[in-house]
């Protein structure tokens, strides 16, 4: 193979892989949040978890409907970082109006910046008992 083959070659596997990922279902991306939040050392991961407490947090302040519903289906959020830390496009695993408005209030929100990109986290909320 010529290096102008190689390249092409290279270039072809480099736009399929990026199709591939802006294609990825729900079950994808969240198994490439859990290996991406694997990888972290202790401190980035308590870094990371305070930044989506604290914008997850205000979303929950604005998405609660008054008075407050007895019951909250559990729903999950996964969240695709780039190099400086912003939600550039989110998963979601759940349907309920407070989970539609949660989910709408991480787009564009910077949290931390993540040791690679794209990076892949989960916000998750259940009712524990």
């Amino acid at each position: 193979m010529n290096a102008q083959t190689e390249e092409g070659t290279m270039l072809w596997m480099v736009m399929m892989a990026q199709a591939v990922a802006g294609d990825a279902g729900y079950e994808q991306v969240r198994a490439l949040a859990q290996r991406d939040e694997a990888s972290l050392a202790p401190a980035a991961y308590t870094e990371m978890l305070d930044s989506m407490s604290r914008v997850g947090g205000a979303s929950f302040t604005r998405c609660m409907p008054t008075p407050a519903p007895e019951t909250l289906a559990p729903f999950t959020v996964v969240l695709q970082l780039d190099a400086q830390g912003k939600v550039v496009r989110t998963w979601r695993e759940g349907d309920e109006a407070v989970a539609r408005c949660v989910d709408a209030g991480f787009a564009g929100k910077t949290l931390f910046v993540p040791p690679k990109a794209p990076f892949h986290a989960a916000f998750e909320f259940q009712v524990q008992p």
